[in-house]
């Protein structure tokens, strides 16, 4: 989520904010959200999954920047 955070951030501040990316962050931001919320009730396997989603979902943003 801290990095859609920050990326939403620089793109609101960029001269010329492009639209499609704001609400591409935006949307993946809300699933963010969504998943968290999720967790609160999760069992453990359910857990284990998004915990798995996330860690290649970073890696991916890491290296490829978007």
């Amino acid at each position: 989520m801290a990095w859609y955070t920050r990326e939403l951030l620089a793109e609101r501040r960029a001269p010329h904010p492009n639209p499609e990316r704001l609400e591409h962050l935006l949307a993946r931001q809300q699933e963010c959200v969504q998943d968290q919320a999720r967790l609160r009730e999760a069992d453990a396997e359910e857990t284990a999954r998004i915990t798995a989603l996330y860690a290649a979902r970073l890696k991916d943003l890491e290296a490829n920047g978007s």
